[in-house]
C-alpha cells in the first residue's frame, strides 16, 4: 500500500509567493503609459532620466520611434503653412491656431520639424518631448495661445538642442 505524500493547504509564506508572469508586469506598465502619457511627457521634456522608471523609459522609446517623429513633424509644418497662408476653404479645428506667433517664428518650427524628420536618432528625448507638447497641449502651447513675444522661438530652438546636431 501506498500512502500519498501530505499536502499543506495553508497560504504560502511571502517569500514563497509567485510572482506575477512578466508578461502581465509589462501589460500594467503599458497601461500606466496610456493613461499618464501627458504627464510622462512633461516629465521627459523637463529633462527627466527615461531610465529612472520603466514607465518613462516605455514612453521614451515610443516617443523616439520614426513614426512618431514624423507625424510631430508634420503637424508643425501644416501648423506653420497654415498659419502663412490659410487654406482657401476654412475647415473646423479643435484649436485654432495662433497665427501671429506662428508667422512669426515659422523657419524656427519648420527647423524642428526637419531635425525631427532626419532618420538620426535624437541626442535627449527631452528635445521631442518638448515638441510633442507644443503640437498636443492645445491650454498653454503657444501654438494656440498667445504668449510672450517669441516664446515659441525659444522653445523650438530648446528643443532643438535637445534633439543635438545633424552629423
Amino acid at each position: 500500500m501506498t500512502t500519498l505524500p501530505l499536502i499543506d493547504y495553508r497560504a504560502p509564506r511571502r517569500a514563497e509567493r509567485r510572482r506575477p508572469p512578466r508578461a502581465l508586469y509589462r501589460l500594467a506598465i503599458w497601461l500606466r503609459v496610456v493613461a499618464r502619457h501627458d504627464a510622462l511627457d512633461a516629465e521627459l521634456a523637463r529633462g527627466a532620466d527615461p531610465r529612472s522608471r520603466p514607465e518613462l523609459a516605455l514612453r521614451a522609446d515610443q516617443l523616439e520611434r520614426m513614426r512618431h517623429r514624423r507625424a510631430i513633424a508634420a503637424t508643425l509644418r501644416r501648423v506653420s503653412a497654415e498659419a502663412i497662408a490659410p487654406p482657401a476653404r476654412l475647415r473646423a479645428q479643435p484649436v485654432p491656431i495662433h497665427r501671429e506667433q506662428v508667422r512669426a517664428d515659422a523657419v524656427d518650427l519648420l527647423a524642428l520639424a526637419d531635425r525631427l524628420a532626419f532618420p538620426q536618432p535624437a541626442a535627449d528625448v527631452a528635445g521631442i518631448a518638448i515638441a510633442r507638447r507644443l503640437v498636443t497641449d492645445g491650454l498653454t502651447s503657444p501654438l494656440y495661445c498667445a504668449r510672450e513675444p517669441h516664446t515659441l522661438r525659444r522653445l523650438a530652438r530648446h528643443a532643438l538642442a535637445e534633439l543635438g546636431p545633424i552629423d
